[in-house]
């Protein structure tokens, strides 16, 4: 599958860029290299196209083509946002803006945790008019930017505004999300509504039962000993680690018994 792209975007630079044979014998020569994993050569042989000034127009092709190599294959990231920001800064293409963008954010955001530079991008993106197709995917990677970057009370505000949208993609995940940030301000009854809203829409078993650990452990944070106890005693069938849910379960019945002496 990741090889598809190249395949795809070799396609797309050899069509209808009116090059020289010089320039298509480079540009075929570069995927050979890519078609035999050699991704440091192909990434060299691009280098090298661009370095022989080719069209506008296959330039941010290839440009996008080194973005994709050298994030994907060669984790050389800073190499990578070099070639998508060309884009951005070089074409009068909307859609080559947003592709640009979108790799950029992903790699700030999944690659280099870099949450200050990911909201920048998100914020970019989201602010496109009109809306663009995947506007609630950039709002959700918005708020999830605010709160990666610790900003709890901002993102709160952020997933309340997409719980409270009409559209349903990422409502679940916002509950989530929403209460995390609630409990890492240690708003423990935020943080278990929250999740108690997740849990009613969550279908999944094994995400369900995670979720039902980090109430039991908010109740335990807000010294509700015996909800904790009783709701930690729940999941004790079902939760992966048992030996985790006896050893709170031990530790909440001694605390229990000191606080009656």
């Amino acid at each position: 599958m990741k090889n598809k792209f190249v395949v795809i975007f070799t396609m797309l630079i050899l069509t209808g860029c009116g090059f020289t044979s010089g320039l298509y014998q480079d540009i075929l020569a570069a995927q050979s290299f890519l078609d035999k994993h050699n991704y440091k050569e192909a990434a060299k042989k691009y280098e090298e196209i661009l370095e022989k000034k080719p069209s506008k127009n296959v330039k941010i092709k290839i440009n996008y083509q080194l973005g994709e190599i050298y994030s994907i294959y060669l984790n050389d990231y800073n190499k990578s946002l070099s070639h998508f920001k060309f884009i951005v800064d070089s074409s009068n293409e909307p859609a080559w803006q947003v592709r640009a963008l979108e790799k950029i954010g992903e790699i700030y955001f999944e690659n280099l945790k870099d949450y200050k530079n990911s909201l920048e991008i998100y914020q970019k993106l989201t602010n496109f008019t009109p809306p663009l197709l995947k506007q609630n995917e950039y709002n959700f990677k918005y708020a999830m930017s605010l709160l990666n970057g610790e900003k709890y009370t901002d993102s709160i505000i952020y997933f309340n505004n997409i719980i409270q949208s009409s559209e349903q993609e990422f409502i679940i995940e916002a509950y989530y999300n929403k209460g995390l940030a609630h409990y890492f301000k240690r708003e423990w009854d935020e943080a278990i509504n929250s999740w108690n809203e997740y849990l009613r829409r969550e279908k999944r078993n094994d995400r369900k039962i995670k979720v039902r650990f980090m109430i039991a452990n908010a109740l335990e944070s807000s010294e509700k000993l015996k909800e904790a106890y009783n709701y930690y005693y729940s999941i004790l069938g079902e939760y992966p680690n048992p030996e985790v849910i006896r050893s709170r379960l031990n530790s909440l019945y001694e605390r229990r018994v000191a606080r009656k002496r």
